[in-house]
């Protein structure tokens, strides 16, 4: 197992690497700077050069180009210059709901359904969550919330431009207040669906407007974290609505394990639900927010295959850090089940880790473990990551690996 000195090795012989993309980034600087310079210059000549073909050349040149390719590098760079100088390993656990994530983060957490929401019913994770060790050995939660502002434009907005509901609304106060406009006759299931996730947001507006309010975090004592990052209570009903305006939350609580402090477990919204933009702000997590990230998957004791839904959750994954390859920063954690309740999977997760190689879904590691027992998840699923982390971290922080 990884020690505390192990991981903080790792973390700092990262930040080398973050100091040389730092330079990098100030040199492609400099380059916008030199061709914002040129194209000024070339807009005099054209204005003054007399010589039809010599301005006709002038005019052929463009630089736009090379601006866009200098931006699209400048942020791939800054993506891997956040990533190399955090002070924590972040792990970032994914998958569809029902699979078991949020029970694995209870296991390498300490917490209790009481902050995680887990559940047999519906979608029950509302809201992106990291947690964070605490060494004063409380644990409490810290919540951001969107401004109406925010709410009105990365929230409500896109909805009605997905779902082709005509003009925006130009306030929440609008949107509230007036009825939601009908849905298209033609409109598809998936549609439908996602007309009821913005229902939610209109009907029970009066249930967390007062939250937009809020400008700064709010500390939230740990029996009643849920009702912030959950969509329904312990005994599975809808009956929580504050998570609409939540943007992020953190949990902090004394990680059962105080050596791997200076790691921090990052819980999604489990996909397969029909929340728009939950793709969008997964691929924007793994990309700006973790180090490491674990796909859950539970096979069923029935039988089971990997499905398209899977290959394409490995998909997304892959395209939030393309300069990064996601088979040198990912692990299959397949859920091993026992007992009435599920029944017992371990074949199933035999077959599919032998049919992984056919998906091509190309990790660091395939991990057959029982998420809801803490000593499994420490042992075979943390502490195998880390080791990992530890071994490698050399080769995988060198610049030709990751800038090209």
């Amino acid at each position: 197992m990884a020690t505390p000195s192990q991981i903080q090795a790792i973390l700092s012989q990262r930040q080398p690497l973050a100091d040389r993309l730092e330079q990098v980034e100030l040199h492609l600087t400099t380059l916008e700077g030199r061709l914002r310079d040129l194209e000024h210059h070339r807009k005099e000549l054209v204005a003054k050069v007399e010589d039809p073909q010599a301005q006709g050349r002038l005019k052929e040149l463009y630089f736009t180009a090379l601006e866009s390719d200098i931006a699209a590098k400048k942020s791939s760079l800054a993506k891997l210059r956040g990533r190399f100088s955090r002070n924590t390993l972040n792990i970032g656990v994914v998958g569809r709901a029902r699979q078991g994530k949020s029970r694995l983060l209870c296991s390498l957490s300490g917490l209790s359904t009481a902050e995680i929401p887990t559940g047999e019913g519906q979608h029950c994770t509302g809201v992106k969550s990291i947690i964070c060790h605490s060494s004063q050995g409380e644990t409490y939660g810290e919540v951001k919330f969107h401004s109406e502002q925010s709410l009105l434009q990365e929230v409500i907005h896109p909805y009605y431009d997905r779902l082709s509901l005509g003009s925006r609304p130009f306030s929440l106060s609008v949107f509230a207040q007036e009825p939601l406009p009908s849905l298209p006759d033609a409109a598809s299931t998936v549609n439908k669906a996602m007309y009821s996730h913005l229902q939610r947001y209109h009907e029970h507006f009066e249930a967390y407007r007062s939250l937009l309010q809020h400008s700064m975090p709010l500390r939230v004592e740990r029996e009643r974290i849920r009702e912030y990052v959950a969509q329904d209570t312990v005994a599975g009903d809808r009956a929580y609505f504050n998570y609409l305006a939540v943007r992020e939350a953190r949990i902090f609580c004394p990680f059962p394990n105080a050596e791997v402090g200076q790691v921090a477990l990052i819980d999604m919204p489990g996909l397969g639900d029909t929340g728009l933009g939950d793709e969008e702000r997964m691929i924007q997590t793994l990309g700006q927010d973790v180090d490491v990230v674990l796909f859950v998957r539970m096979p069923k004791a029935g039988g089971d295959v990997w499905a398209e839904v899977d290959v394409q959750l490995y998909d997304t994954a892959r395209s939030a850090l393309p300069e990064l390859p996601l088979e040198k920063w990912s692990f299959w954690v397949l859920n091993r089940t026992y007992g009435l309740n599920r029944g017992d999977n371990g074949r199933n997760c035999q077959d599919l880790l032998d049919e992984m190689g056919n998906k091509h879904l190309a990790v660091v590691d395939a991990i057959v473990a029982n998420c809801a027992d803490p000593s499994e998840a420490n042992e075979k699923v943390l502490d195998r990551v880390l080791d990992y982390l530890d071994r490698k971290s050399t080769r995988l922080n060198s610049s030709h690996e990751f800038v090209s």
